[in-house]
């Protein structure tokens, strides 16, 4: 090859290699959410329905982080062994966060080429679960909700979602789940920034939800030693 060709060659070559610094993530698919997802019985031995979408999670069978409501978009990044999805959960109102989403919540008859936007390393912060709580129920990988506090349905509003971004250190409540509160719930932990806690109820179905409420909602009744070991 004459030494001109070689040097355009070359050029040419890095050219690409400093215009592929730049390219876009890799493509991955996005689906629309759906509603009355059977919960992971034989993956994390739950039973029964998520009338309003599937659990959002920082880990297959881990804590629920909110509910990918149905109609919503998720874009999955991974899928474990056990058929849960990592990847970016968009909410309604245009806030998303990445998290791992429960088998069977997608309507997989269509999906949508994007880029994307949930690192493995996202993945591997978001397993602590220092990372998005703190003040605990019980001790790490134990626990289900087990500390019953009241609740005043007339005050007190439950909703699906509070994250708002990837460092889950902040948030708003969004998504009402649309039917009033028992009066009482079991407090699982509160938000990394104290404005939110997540309580599971059971719906006039005897469906057990879990959702958030303000701290400020429960904070009396909450117990002055809570866990805030990391895992």
């Amino acid at each position: 090859m004459p030494v001109v060709k070689r040097a355009l060659v070359a050029l040419a070559t890095g050219a690409l290699a400093v215009l592929g610094l730049s390219q876009p993530a890799q493509a991955i698919n996005q689906y629309v959410t759906i509603g009355n997802v059977p919960k992971p019985a034989a993956a994390c031995n739950n039973h029964g329905l998520m009338p309003a979408g599937g659990w959002l999670a920082n880990k297959s069978c881990g804590y629920v982080m909110g509910t990918a409501i149905a109609g919503t978009r998720f874009d999955v990044s991974t899928t474990t062994a056990n058929n849960f999805h990592f990847g970016r959960w968009r909410a309604g109102d245009g806030t998303s966060f990445c998290a791992y989403l429960v088998p069977g919540a997608l309507d997989t008859s269509h999906s949508t080429p994007i880029a994307d936007s949930c690192s493995s390393a996202t993945s591997d912060r978001l397993v602590h679960r220092r990372t998005f709580g703190r003040d605990f129920d019980v001790a790490p990988h134990t626990g289900n909700g087990a500390i019953v506090v009241r609740i005043n349905p007339s005050a007190c509003t439950g909703y699906y979602n509070y994250f708002t971004d990837s460092t889950y250190t902040t948030g708003s409540l969004h998504d009402p789940v649309g039917f009033a509160l028992p009066t009482t719930g079991g407090y699982r932990y509160t938000t990394a920034n104290g404005g939110a806690s997540m309580i599971r109820v059971d719906d006039a179905n005897g469906e057990t939800i879990w959702l958030f409420v303000s701290r400020s909602c429960i904070n009396s009744q909450l117990p002055p030693n809570l866990n805030n070991d990391n895992d």
